[in-house]
């Protein structure tokens, strides 16, 4: 019963202020003005993101308590927020800068809360991979907020099969997050959904991904034991970090297609554009609801996907290995027909 307050509670919040948060960008001009890589027509409210992290902070800690790791996150979290702050009020700053900073506030997370990967025998490098994969979900979230509910819809499902991984593996913590994600961005998406009125902004964007990586980390899968043994893996993370890669399938794609369409045209990987997996569907002559859906539904199949692999046997795990692989290489082909690059 505490799950439905947990959620429900989290939800009531960021509906309520969503609105004061949009309320207070208009009268300080925080807002993302159109422009020629912009889809929208007016200026839209930039502080969607403060919301999330208020609800998710509030809630959090009146069902988690203060304990050192509920506090690394909120206080890493916080640090993506107000660094996003920056770009959100018009201070633009390198990309090089960007990451520089992301990486300093992934490795300080890994050192407050004692969360990393264990690939390996050796602490530091367990740790390197693990701030590397911050900073690269971070980024690919942010990279993929291009469109009307986008993102906020797609960590919410994601979210939501992280919850289901957690509540099945016990981890009543990493459950209790997984639900309070999820309400924030729920209550955040009844104003940012198709015509959004509010957007996440860089704050949001950053936080989002820097939560969904430390849910992917820190999930358990302990059904692929099996699997691993067939394969002579000494360390089960190596196999069942698939499952949480599958999860978060849509943004690692769409970083992949992007910069590596970027690298074939000679483009700066940082610059902004409107060469996104999402543009191209648009461009293909979908509506921005009806491709934001569209994106939703493969995350459900992805999840779909992930949750169907914590209990396979050798067979089975890669007979569904070769159904994402080939979604891959079918995705890559259909959206490589959209010519977007002059």
């Amino acid at each position: 019963m505490i799950n439905v307050y947990v959620f429900g509670l989290a939800l009531i919040i960021a509906l309520l202020l969503t609105p004061l948060a949009k309320a207070i960008a208009q009268k300080y001009k925080i807002v993302d003005l159109p422009g020629e890589r912009k889809i929208h027509a007016n200026p839209i409210s930039l502080t969607g993101g403060i919301a999330v992290y208020a609800s998710f902070a509030v809630t959090l800690l009146l069902f988690l308590g203060f304990n050192h790791k509920s506090l690394a996150v909120l206080l890493v979290g916080l640090a993506f927020i107000l660094f996003g702050f920056l770009d959100d009020m018009g201070i633009k700053m390198r990309a090089r800068y960007k990451i520089s900073a992301h990486l300093v506030f992934a490795f300080v997370f890994v050192w407050l809360s004692g969360f990393s990967f264990n690939f390996l025998h050796i602490t530091l490098l367990n740790w390197l991979l693990t701030v590397g994969f911050i900073t690269f979900m971070t980024n690919s979230i942010n990279m993929l907020d291009g469109m009307d509910g986008l993102v906020s819809g797609i960590a919410f499902l994601a979210a939501g099969f992280f919850a289901i991984l957690a509540f099945n593996s016990g981890q009543r913590d990493l459950l209790l997050i997984s639900l309070v994600l999820m309400g924030a961005l729920l209550g955040f998406l009844r104003y940012n959904f198709n015509p959004a009125s509010i957007f996440l902004g860089e704050t949001g964007s950053t936080f989002i991904g820097f939560m969904l990586a430390v849910m992917a980390i820190k999930i358990d899968i302990y059904g692929l034991w099996n699997v691993a043994l067939s394969l002579g893996v000494e360390r089960l993370q190596f196999i069942s970090f698939i499952v949480p890669l599958i999860i978060l399938g849509i943004p690692i794609f769409d970083t992949y297609f992007v910069f590596s369409n970027r690298f074939l045209h000679h483009l700066k990987f940082s610059q902004p554009g409107k060469d996104h997996s999402h543009h191209r569907i648009h461009l293909m002559g979908f509506s921005q609801k009806a491709t934001v859906l569209t994106l939703y539904a493969i995350q459900c199949v992805l999840g779909a996907i992930a949750l169907a692999l914590v209990n396979a046997d050798l067979m089975q795990f890669w007979a569904l290995l070769t159904i994402v692989a080939i979604f891959f290489v079918s995705f890559t082909a259909f959206l490589l027909r959209v010519k977007v690059y002059s």
